[in-house]
């Protein structure tokens, strides 16, 4: 009889280990925007508690490592959002993740209500820009990133595009979310041990829901380009009419003079 018991218990302390596991790997990469509880943020970021879709491991192993992106309809709410990859997440732990999700089970978690962010998006710009430094040392997200008619010389080329982001990473609390707790690889490691405050992440939030929402106008970003790259034409050019000037056979004349000189 113990020798049958043996099995199960070994299975029952494997499935607990794995649970507490995936509690800690919770709320280390998902529970910054999906709440402690895997309540979600209505409107903005879906539940995970009592979501149907979480008892399906295969499914939720492949959204944490590869991201997901909407429409996905939980409750009878839509949310159209993008949900980036993990891949710093390796598939064990995923798995894990996955058997906590399906722990929380039942009804869906009760959500609170949608937070009213309300960032200062004219701080955001400036940190944006880099006309105010980050608190913790962090570079400005322009040496990164673009955003169309925001600074002259355009940004980064190493990151997306953030114009739509607000539209992309479910508005002004998903982005305030992720800026605090980033799940995008290059990003946490740029910022590893520079974290954003809150007050940051916010005003930056705020910062690119407002770009989103103004009407679409001339970039600056091709003009600042253009002309930065006319006057390293005409300085080349200057210079390589110089060296030909140098160069060039001296005249007759020029040699008599030279002579003279001496």
């Amino acid at each position: 009889m113990a020798r049958r018991l043996l099995p199960l218990a070994l299975a029952f302390l494997l499935g607990l280990s794995l649970a507490q596991d995936g509690k800690a790997l919770y709320g280390t990469h998902c529970a910054s925007c999906h709440g402690a509880e895997g309540q979600g943020i209505p409107g903005a970021i879906p539940p995970l508690a009592g979501n149907p879709r979480v008892q399906d491991e295969a499914y939720v192993v492949k959204a944490v490592r590869e991201g997901l992106s909407g429409p996905l309809e939980v409750g009878g709410v839509t949310y159209n959002g993008v949900m980036p990859p993990l891949p710093q997440v390796s598939e064990a732990e995923a798995r894990a993740i996955a058997q906590y999700l399906k722990g929380l089970g039942g009804a869906p978690a009760q959500a609170a209500p949608a937070p009213q962010v309300q960032g200062d998006p004219a701080l955001g710009r400036a940190l944006y820009l880099g006309q105010k430094a980050l608190k913790n040392g962090g570079a400005p997200c322009q040496a990164c990133h673009t955003v169309a008619g925001v600074g002259f010389f355009g940004g980064g080329a190493l990151g997306k595009d953030l114009t739509d982001a607000a539209k992309r990473l479910g508005g002004e609390v998903g982005l305030a979310a992720l800026l605090e707790n980033p799940a995008f690889p290059v990003m946490r490691e740029a910022y590893k041990g520079k974290p954003l405050t809150k007050e940051e992440a916010t005003a930056l939030a705020a910062f690119l829901v407002q770009v989103s929402q103004e009407a679409p106008r001339p970039s600056s970003l091709y003009l600042g380009r253009f002309l930065v790259a006319g006057l390293v034409v005409l300085a080349l050019l200057l210079l390589y009419q110089a060296v030909l000037w140098q160069l060039r056979p001296r005249s007759l004349a020029e040699r008599i003079r030279a002579q003279l000189r001496r």
